[in-house]
C-alpha cells in the first residue's frame, strides 16, 4: 500500500476530488474571513498546505497552520479527506488513514504531541460510526487518564453499545500501523487524544457547512456569497494540482479585496464638548479628592456587596450616599467616570494619577495596603471543583467574593504605585515604595499554595511590573518548595472544550520582565525550571515556548545583549539540560518561521521608544551557531539524541554539521555494537534517501554534503543482512524511491531488489534466517511475496503445511504473501499439485483462505474440505470489492455458515457490478444479521442502507417485510446515511392506531401513577420509537405520491385525539403532532401554511399542539454561528411577525399568538446578543 494510494480521495467513493477541493476551500474561506479552524486553539489561520507529502507528511491532503497573535506560537491540523469511509476492521481506506496518522503522530519533526492535531475529514458517516466513534474520541479527550478512559468505554451502562467494538477497530489498525505490534494502552490513549473525526456535508449545492461558509463570506460580500465561494474553490483546485501552500500574501488580489474590512470614520470626540468643558482643571475641582480616591481604587461593581464595602471603607460613606455622589460626578461634561451595566471605571487613570496625586496621603496608602491584600489574597472558590467542572463555576456558585473589575483595577493601582511614585507628592519619603513592597509581600504571603497562584494568574503580569524584585523573589521561593506549588499548578490544566490553564498569566509576567536586561537571565532561569515541571497540555502557553520566543535569534524578545543570551544557554545546559535540549532545537533555522513576539510590558518603559528589533545577518548566525554547537555538545554520544539531530542535519550551520559528523564517526560511536549503532545508520539512510529523492527542493542538501554523510553512514552500516536490508520492507514504498518520477519503474526495481535480498539471506543463512527477518521488518507480507517469487519444492516441503499453523500475525502475513504470490505465478495447477494428504482440516482451510476470493477457490473448498467446508467460510476474511465474478455462490455459503454481514457486503458488491439480487435473500440476510456473532468490523452500514433502499424501491417485497427491516435498522436510516424509513413514516402519517401505539411505547399514561418496570427489550423498543419521532418529517395526511390531503389529516388527528384521550396520552400526542406540523405545505391559495393544518392548530383546546409546533420550529434552526449584529435573529423575528399577521388575517388568531411568541423570543435573543457583544467591545 503506497502513500500515493492514500492521497487519492476517489478511493473512497465517487466525487472524492470534488469533495476534497470543497473541504480545502472551506479552510481557505475561514482564513480569509478570520474564522477559526476546528481542533486547534482559536488563533488565526496563517497557512494552508495542500498535498503535504513533499514535506514529509503522510496525512497529507490538508495541513492547516494557526498562529497565536500574541506569542507567535504555531499549531497545525493534519487532515486526511475521504468522501466515503467506514470505520471498521476490514476497511482498507480507514487502515490507510490510521497508518498515515500513526506515522505522523510519531514523527516529532512534523508533529508536536500535546499541541498539533490529526483529523479524518469525511462526508456523511453511518449512524454507528458517527455516534460511537465521536463518543469514543470525546471520552479520550475528557477523561483524566487511560484507566478512567478504559472504564468509561467498557462499562455497558455508560457507553454506546458499539463503542468498545470501535475501540477494537482502532487497536487493530494501529497494530497494523505499528509493525504488527500491539500499541500500548497509554500510547493508544495519547493517539486518540490527538485524533478527530470531522463530518462535512460539502460537495453538494446545499448543506449546513456550505450555508455557514456562505454566512461567513456574506459578512464581507452580502449580495452573492455563492459566487465568491465558487471563486475560492476554483483557486484551491488550481493550487491543489501543484501541491501548493496558501497564505494570505499569496491570495489573488481580487479575493483579498473582497474580504477587506470597511473603513469607518468617527466624529472627533472633542467636537462634542462645549467650549467651557475643554480645559477643566480637575486638580482644583471640588471633587478632586473624591476622584483621586476613586482613581486609587480604579473600578468597582455597584451590584457587588463586597466591592461596595471596600468603597465605604475608603470614603467613610454609606453605599447610598456614595452612589449618589458618583452619579452626580458622572453627569459632568468630561466626567472621569464611566458606567456600564453597574460597572464603574475611572477613565485615563494614568493622567488622573499625575493630576491628582497630591490628593493622596499616607493614611490612604495604609488603607490601600489592607484592602489590596484582602482582595487579592482570596482563593478562587472554583478550585473546590473538579478541574473539568471549573468552567461552570458560576453555575455552582463558586465565584470570587470581590468582582473581577475591582481585583484588576487594584492590581493596576499597585503598578502605578511602583512606577509613578513621584506623583504622590504629599506622602512621606519612600512611603509609596514601601507600600508597594509590603502590599506585594502581603498578597504573596501564601506563595507556597498553588491555589494562590492559580487565583492570581490573570493579574500576575500587572503585579510583576509593579515590584519586579519582590515578584521574582516570590516565584523563586515557590520553586524551591517541596512540593512545588507551581508544579502542582500544571496539573490543574483541564482538557475539555472549556478547559482552563492557570500558568498563562505567570508566563506573560515573566515574558514582560525578560525584556529588561536587568532581569533577563534571572527570568530565563525561572522559565527553565518551570519547563522542567511542565507535563505538557492543550494550552499553547508553555514555559518552553516562552523561552524559545524570547531567545528567537531572528526576532529576539529582549533588549538584553547577545552575550547575556549565550549566558542563559550555558545556565540552562547546566541546570536544566532537558529543557535546554528542546530549546536549542527550536532555535535552529526554520524551526520557527513566524512569530508575533512575546508579552510586552504595559506599565514600565523597558523598551526604548526608538528601539527597532533589527537583527543583522552576522548576529543571527552568531546566535544560531552557538545554539547548534550547544545542542551537539548536549547530545554527547547519546544515541537517541543524536538520532534527533540527524533529522536536522540540513538545518545546522556548516561548522556544527562537521562537528556532528565527527561525533558520528568517532571511536566512541564506532566501537558500539551493531544493534546500538543501527538507529543512527537507519536515520542517516532515510535522510540521504529523502534528500536524493527531492534533490530540487529548497531544503535539500547539495551532493557534496550528502557524500560526506554517506561516508559516515558507510562506517555505521551493519554487516548483518537482517539489519542491513530490513528498511527495504517498509509499508510506504514511496520513502525508498530515489526520485519523484517514474514511480512504476521504481516500484519494479524495488521488487527486484527485495527478491535479491531475500535470496541472499536464504542462500547464506537458510530459511530460519528469513523467518527471523520477518520478525524485524514492517511489512512481513512483502517478504512472503518476494520468497514466493523464489519458491521451489524444497522450500514448500519445509513451509507447507507447518507454517500454516503459526499463531502470530507477522508470520501469518508472511505465509499469506508467499501463498498468494506462488498461486499468482504458478496458477491453480500449483495449488492442486501440492501433496495435502497429511494436512489437517485446519491447515487446508488456512491455505484456501490465503488464496484469491474467487470461484476457483470456493470449488476447491467444497472438494477438499467436504463436510468441514465451514472451516473456510467461517474464517475467511476478504474484500468482496476485488471480486470480478458473480458472488451468488459465496452469498449462499456465507448465509449457510452464519455470516450474514459478510453476505450483505457481497450483495453490495453485486450492486456495484450491476448484477441482479435475490430480494428475498436480501431480507433474510438483513434479519439474520441482527443476531449475528460476526466481528463488528464486518458490519458495513453503508452497504446495509443501500440494500434497504433497493428493497424500498421494489414492488416485490411486502409492506410487512419492509416494515420489519426498517424497524430493525431504524437508526441507520437517517440523513447521514442518506436513508429514510419510508414505510414506517408513512404508517405513522396514515395509521392513527400505529401512531398511538408508538406514543404508548415511549410515554407513561396520565391515568396512572404507577411507573412500570421495563425489560431491556422493552427499553430497546422504546428507544427505537423515540428515535423514530425524533426524525419524523412526513406529516399526517401525506399520500404515497407525496401530495397532501387535508381531509385525511383532519380525520387522522380526530382519531388520535380519541384514542390518546382514553389512554391518558393526549398531551404528549398533541405535542408530537405539533412538532411534525412544521413540515406542513403551503396552501394552494397562497397562504404559507395549508388551511387544514392552520385550522387544527387554531382550535381552542390544542394549546399543547401549538406548543409542540413552537418548540419544533425553534429547534429546527439547529447549530449556527452567532452574528454579533444579531441580524439572523432579527430576520427570524420579522419573518414570524409577518406569518402571524397572515394567519391572523385568515382567521387563525390563536395560532398567530404562538407565532408572535416565537417572534418575541428571537427579538429577546437579538437584544442579548447585541448587548453581550457590546459589553465585550467595551471591555
Amino acid at each position: 500500500m503506497t502513500d500515493k494510494q492514500l492521497s487519492n480521495p476517489f478511493s473512497t467513493g465517487n466525487g472524492g476530488g470534488h469533495f476534497e477541493a470543497h473541504v480545502q476551500a472551506s479552510f481557505v474561506a475561514l482564513m480569509l474571513t478570520g474564522g477559526i479552524a476546528p481542533c486547534l486553539p482559536h488563533w488565526p489561520i496563517t497557512e494552508i498546505k495542500l498535498q503535504g507529502r513533499i514535506d514529509g507528511f503522510n496525512t497529507d491532503d490538508l495541513i492547516v497552520f494557526v498562529e497565536n497573535p500574541v506569542h507567535g506560537e504555531r499549531r497545525k491540523l493534519l487532515g486526511q479527506i475521504k468522501h466515503r469511509i467506514n470505520i471498521t476492521r476490514e476497511n482498507e481506506v480507514f487502515s490507510e488513514v490510521i497508518r498515515a496518522a500513526w506515522s505522523d503522530f510519531n514523527n516529532p519533526r512534523i508533529f508536536t504531541k500535546g499541541k498539533d492535531s490529526i483529523a479524518l475529514i469525511c462526508g456523511p458517516l453511518n449512524a454507528t460510526d458517527f455516534y460511537s466513534v465521536h463518543w469514543l474520541l470525546n471520552q479520550a479527550k475528557h477523561t483524566k487518564n487511560v484507566d478512567e478512559f478504559e472504564r468509561q468505554v467498557t462499562k455497558a451502562n455508560l457507553s454506546p453499545s458499539k463503542s468498545e467494538e470501535k475501540l477494537k477497530v482502532f487497536k487493530h489498525h494501529l497494530k497494523l500501523a505499528n509493525n504488527e505490534k500491539e500499541v500500548p494502552e497509554i500510547e493508544l490513549y495519547a493517539f486518540l487524544n490527538h485524533f478527530y473525526l470531522l463530518g462535512y456535508d460539502l460537495g453538494n449545492e446545499e448543506g449546513v457547512v456550505l450555508s455557514l461558509l456562505h454566512s461567513h463570506i456574506s459578512q464581507y460580500h452580502r449580495t452573492n456569497p455563492q459566487f465568491v465561494w465558487a471563486r475560492i474553490v476554483d483557486y484551491v483546485q488550481t493550487w491543489n494540482q501543484n501541491a501548493g501552500t496558501i497564505t494570505l500574501a499569496k491570495v489573488p488580489e481580487d479575493l483579498k479585496d473582497t474580504f477587506k474590512e470597511p473603513s469607518l470614520t468617527y466624529m472627533p470626540a472633542e467636537l462634542m464638548l462645549l467650549p467651557d468643558d475643554l480645559n477643566i482643571d480637575w486638580s482644583k475641582h471640588s471633587y478632586a479628592r473624591t476622584i483621586a480616591l476613586m482613581n486609587l481604587i480604579g473600578a468597582w461593581d455597584e451590584n457587588n456587596e463586597a466591592d461596595m464595602e471596600v468603597i465605604t471603607l475608603f470614603f467613610d460613606k454609606n453605599k447610598t450616599d456614595f452612589i449618589t455622589q458618583a452619579r452626580e460626578l458622572l453627569q459632568l461634561n468630561g466626567s472621569p467616570l464611566s458606567l456600564q451595566n453597574g460597572i464603574w471605571k475611572v477613565t485615563e487613570r494614568v493622567s488622573y494619577w499625575d493630576i491628582l496625586g497630591s490628593q493622596i496621603f499616607d493614611g490612604d496608602l495604609d488603607t490601600f495596603t489592607g484592602v489590596i491584600v484582602t482582595v487579592l489574597s482570596e482563593t478562587n472558590p472554583a478550585f473546590d471543583l473538579h478541574p473539568e467542572n471549573r468552567f461552570a463555576a458560576e453555575i455552582y456558585g463558586k465565584v470570587f467574593v470581590y468582582s473581577s473589575v475591582l481585583r484588576n483595577s487594584l492590581a493596576e493601582s499597585l503598578a502605578l504605585l511602583g512606577i509613578k511614585a513621584d506623583a504622590l507628592i504629599n506622602c512621606s519619603y519612600d512611603k509609596t515604595n514601601v507600600t508597594a513592597i509590603l502590599s506585594t509581600r502581603g498578597i504573596f504571603q501564601d506563595k507556597l499554595k498553588w491555589e494562590l497562584w492559580g487565583s492570581l494568574h490573570s493579574l500576575l503580569p500587572i503585579l510583576a511590573e509593579a515590584v519586579p524584585e519582590e515578584f521574582l523573589d516570590s516565584v523563586e521561593n515557590a520553586l524551591l518548595a517541596n512540593p512545588c506549588p507551581l508544579g502542582e499548578l500544571f496539573l490543574q490544566e483541564s482538557k475539555g472544550m472549556f478547559g482552563s490553564n492557570y500558568l498563562t498569566g505567570l508566563l506573560w509576567a515573566l515574558e514582560a520582565l525578560a525584556w529588561d536586561g536587568k532581569y533577563f537571565i534571572r527570568v530565563c532561569a525561572i522559565l527553565g525550571e518551570l519547563a522542567s515541571y511542565d507535563p505538557g497540555g492543550n494550552s499553547g502557553n508553555r514555559p518552553d515556548k516562552s523561552l524559545s520566543t524570547t531567545l528567537l535569534p531572528w526576532f529576539p524578545q529582549t533588549i538584553a545583549s547577545i552575550e547575556k543570551r549565550k549566558a542563559v544557554a550555558r545556565i540552562l545546559s547546566n541546570e536544566c539540560p532537558d529543557v535546554a535540549w528542546r530549546l536549542f532545537i527550536e532555535l535552529l533555522p526554520d524551526q520557527q518561521r513566524t512569530s508575533v513576539g512575546s508579552y510586552k510590558p504595559k506599565w514600565r518603559n523597558i523598551i526604548p521608544e526608538d528601539w527597532e528589533n533589527e537583527v543583522t545577518q552576522f548576529d543571527y548566525w552568531e546566535q544560531v551557531s552557538f545554539y547548534a554547537e550547544m545542542l551537539v555538545s548536549l547530545a554527547g554520544v547519546d544515541i537517541t539524541k543524536l538520532s534527533v539531530i540527524i533529522d536536522l542535519l540540513n538545518k545546522l550551520p556548516r561548522t556544527t554539521f562537521d562537528q556532528l559528523l565527527n561525533v558520528l564517526s568517532s571511536e566512541a560511536i564506532l566501537e558500539l555494537s551493531e544493534d546500538e549503532k543501527f538507529p543512527l545508520w537507519d536515520k542517516l539512510f532515510f535522510f540521504i534517501n529523502k534528500h536524493r529523492c527531492y534533490v530540487d527542493a529548497d531544503w535539500a542538501l547539495k551532493d557534496d554534503l550528502l557524500s560526506l554523510i554517506e561516508g559516515v553512514a558507510s562506517k555505521l552500516a551493519p554487516t548483518n543482512p537482517i539489519k542491513l536490508y530490513r528498511h527495504l520492507f517498509i509499508e510506504n514504498d514511496f520513502d525508498l524511491f530515489e526520485d519523484i518520477d517514474d514511480w512504476e519503474e521504481q516500484s519494479e526495481r524495488l521488487e527486484e531488489r527485495r527478491k535479491e535480498v531475500v535470496k541472499e539471506i536464504l542462500d547464506l543463512y537458510g530459511l530460519d534466517a528469513v523467518i527471523q527477518f520477518v520478525k524485524e521488518v514492517q511489512s512481513p507480507i512483502k517478504v512472503g511475496q518476494s520468497l514466493g517469487d523464489l519458491g521451489n519444492e524444497e522450500l514448500e516441503i519445509v513451509m507447507l503445511p507447518q507454517y500454516l499453523d503459526f499463531d502470530n500475525e507477522n508470520y501469518n502475513n508472511f505465509i499469506r504473501g508467499y501463498v498468494w504470490r506462488r498461486q499468482l505465478n504458478k496458477g491453480w495447477a500449483w495449488t492442486d499439485e501440492i501433496d495435502k494428504n497429511d494436512w489437517t482440516t485446519k491447515q487446508i482451510a488456512q491455505f484456501l483462505i490465503y488464496l484469491p476470493f474467487t470461484n476457483e477457490t470456493w470449488v476447491r473448498a467444497s472438494q477438499w474440505l467436504e463436510n468441514s467446508e465451514g472451516e473456510y467460510w467461517t474464517n475467511i476474511d476478504f474484500n468482496p470489492r476485488i471480486a470480478r465474478e458473480d458472488l451468488g455462490w459465496a452469498i449462499d455459503k456465507l448465509l449457510e455458515y452464519g455470516r450474514p454481514h459478510a453476505a450483505i457486503n457481497c450483495m453490495h458488491t453485486m450492486l456495484y457490478m450491476k448484477k441482479s439480487l435475490d430480494l428475498q435473500q436480501c431480507v433474510r440476510a438483513l434479519m439474520l444479521a441482527l443476531s449475528s456473532s460476526e466481528p463488528s468490523y464486518m458490519m458495513k452500514t453503508h452497504n446495509i442502507v443501500e440494500i434497504v433502499k433497493i428493497l424500498q424501491d421494489s414492488s416485490e417485497i411486502s409492506d410487512n417485510d419492509l416494515f420489519n427491516v426498517e424497524w430493525a435498522y431504524l437508526k441507520l436510516l437517517d440523513r447521514y446515511n442518506k436513508g429514510k424509513p419510508k414505510t414506517i413514516e408513512f404508517s405513522l402519517a396514515s395509521d392513527p392506531v400505529f401512531f398511538c401505539e408508538i406514543i404508548r411505547l415511549i410515554y407513561r399514561s396520565n391515568n396512572s401513577d404507577v411507573i412500570p418496570e421495563l425489560s431491556e427489550q422493552q427499553k430497546a423498543i422504546a428507544d427505537n420509537a423515540w428515535y423514530l419521532f425524533k426524525n419524523w418529517s412526513v406529516i399526517p395526511g401525506t399520500q404515497k405520491d407525496g401530495s397532501f390531503n387535508g381531509e385525511l389529516f383532519s380525520n387522522w388527528l380526530q382519531k388520535v385525539k380519541e384514542i390518546c384521550k382514553e389512554s391518558g396520552h393526549l398531551e404528549v400526542a398533541l405535542i408530537k403532532v405539533g412538532e411534525v406540523l412544521i413540515y406542513a405545505p403551503a396552501d394552494p391559495d397562497g397562504l404559507w401554511i395549508n388551511h387544514f393544518v392552520a385550522k387544527e392548530l387554531n382550535h381552542r383546546e390544542v394549546q399543547d399542539m401549538r406548543s409542540g409546533y413552537s418548540s419544533g420550529m425553534f429547534n429546527s434552526r439547529g447549530a449556527h454561528w452567532v452574528d454579533p449584529t444579531a441580524k439572523p435573529e432579527l430576520d427570524l423575528a420579522m419573518q414570524y411577525r409577518q406569518k402571524a399577521e397572515e394567519v391572523e388575517n385568515s382567521g387563525y388568531q390563536r395560532f398567530a399568538v404562538t407565532l408572535r411568541h416565537l417572534s418575541v423570543t428571537y427579538e429577546g435573543e437579538a437584544r442579548r446578543i447585541i448587548q453581550r457583544h457590546g459589553e465585550r467591545h467595551y471591555e
